[in-house]
């Protein structure tokens, strides 16, 4: 009996979106590291691939839009700790307009690990843009990065995140001002905001914000995950858009912002 726990992720605003697409995160921990064991995570992974596009040569194009995508990852370095996703060795990433097909493809890779390796799972859904306008658009969204094949952009980060009770209890336009340049109005100064503070990373980051697909504020589940690629020279970049956009004098968004573990890892073209 594999050991398998479901954390999962849910909805702005208190009231739900419109699910576009639905995915899921498996996290894999081996129980060994023996050859036995990694010929199993091997088959296992394998086995769940089928019938799935390997986003893995995904590169932003139309002809790579496929509904139903798979792209296995591997954690740069091994972890040992307690806090469950950070010691995970391997990471999975099924995407389906079809939800219940996920359920199928989390139950089918823990039977087939058997006691071989632990599976925990994170599920989301990509929505609309909520924070938007035109001239946002224009500015963060149209030049935004496109995914990359993992041979050109083969860096993982992934973390899971929530927002605080004070946060979804301000109104949808109290909460937009935090993505523009605008007067904090704890500290009187002007700040930039969510969207400039992110500016370096735009056009070298692809990114991805996964829903909770049930819903917001849900006990023991976070409210998003937060997916992203980029290429080897690409990630002091990404550490520098991670500093700023924790900079509460910068971005003040942040404040409400409560971070679950950082998982980091390679793009793989199969486990």
């Amino acid at each position: 009996m594999h050991n398998a726990k479901t954390f999962r992720i849910g909805n702005e605003s208190g009231a739900l979106g419109t699910n576009l697409v639905y995915c899921k995160f498996l996290f894999v921990t081996p129980h060994g590291d023996d050859a036995r064991t990694r010929a199993r995570v091997r088959e296992a992974g394998a086995c769940i691939a089928r019938g799935f596009f390997n986003d893995f040569y995904g590169n932003g194009t139309s002809g790579t839009s496929a509904s139903e995508t798979i792209q296995f990852v591997t954690a740069s370095e091994t972890r040992r700790c307690n806090d469950g996703l950070l010691s995970d060795a391997h990471v999975v990433l099924v995407t389906a307009r079809y939800r219940p097909r996920l359920d199928e493809i989390e139950a089918e890779l823990g039977r087939r690990l058997g006691n071989a390796a632990s599976v925990r799972a994170l599920d989301g859904a990509l929505q609309a843009p909520r924070y938007t306008s035109a001239a946002l658009y224009d500015y963060a969204f149209k030049p935004a990065a496109e995914r990359q094949s993992g041979q050109t952009s083969g860096n993982v980060i992934i973390i899971p995140i929530s927002k605080t009770k004070a946060w979804w209890e301000m109104g949808m336009l109290e909460r937009q001002a935090f993505f523009y340049p605008h007067v904090d109005q704890e500290s009187g100064t002007p700040v930039c905001g969510h969207a400039k503070a992110a500016e370096e990373g735009i056009e070298s980051i692809y990114r991805r914000l996964y829903h909770n697909p049930d819903g917001y504020q849900r006990p023991d589940e976070y409210d998003f995950v937060t997916y992203f690629e980029c290429a080897d020279e690409h990630l002091p970049t990404f550490d520098l858009v991670r500093q700023a956009l924790r900079d509460e004098r910068r971005n003040p968004e942040w404040r409400f912002v409560i971070e679950g573990p950082e998982w980091r890892g390679r793009r793989v073209m199969r486990w």
